[in-house]
């Protein structure tokens, strides 16, 4: 039987009850953190270049979410970067990535990006299949360091 999910745009409302799919794929970021990020987004005019997308499946549960922005690649030109990529669906995990895959594609013709990228964050596993059989490719290491805050100007 075909899996039928529904996206939209994360509301207000979406924003506590996605926190699970949020921990999920990020478990050391705090609630309070995913509100203030989300705050930062939630609500804003289409087609506004950065957002947040969640997919329902048939009962209406949350059970995907991603945010998005679009940045400009010397290469590529416009892209759709989606930093937060979460699906977990107790009936068919593979099938609500897969939708969430096309939520992607979806934004990035919308916002007339040449290219959607994905991060991934952890280990590779599943998701990442995921990825590269959908036709994604792996094309470079992100390389992070935590900074101490500026000093405040004097």
């Amino acid at each position: 039987m075909a899996r039928a999910f529904t996206t939209s745009s994360l509301a207000a409302e979406d924003i506590d009850i996605a926190f699970p799919l949020i921990h999920a794929a990020l478990p050391d970021v705090s609630l309070a953190t995913w509100r203030d990020f989300a705050r930062g987004f939630i609500g804003l005019p289409s087609p506004y270049p950065a957002g947040a997308i969640g997919l329902r499946n048939e009962a209406g549960y949350l059970c995907g979410i991603l945010t998005y922005r679009v940045d400009r690649d010397l290469r590529h030109g416009t892209v759709l970067s989606v930093d937060i990529f979460a699906a977990l669906d107790v009936t068919g995990e593979e099938a609500a990535m897969r939708a969430l895959l096309l939520a992607t594609e979806a934004k990035a013709h919308e916002l007339r990006c040449g290219v959607a990228r994905i991060q991934i964050e952890g280990r590779k596993g599943a998701r990442t299949d995921r990825l590269l059989a959908s036709g994604y490719r792996e094309q470079a290491s992100v390389f992070s360091k935590a900074l101490a805050p500026p000093a405040a100007p004097a």
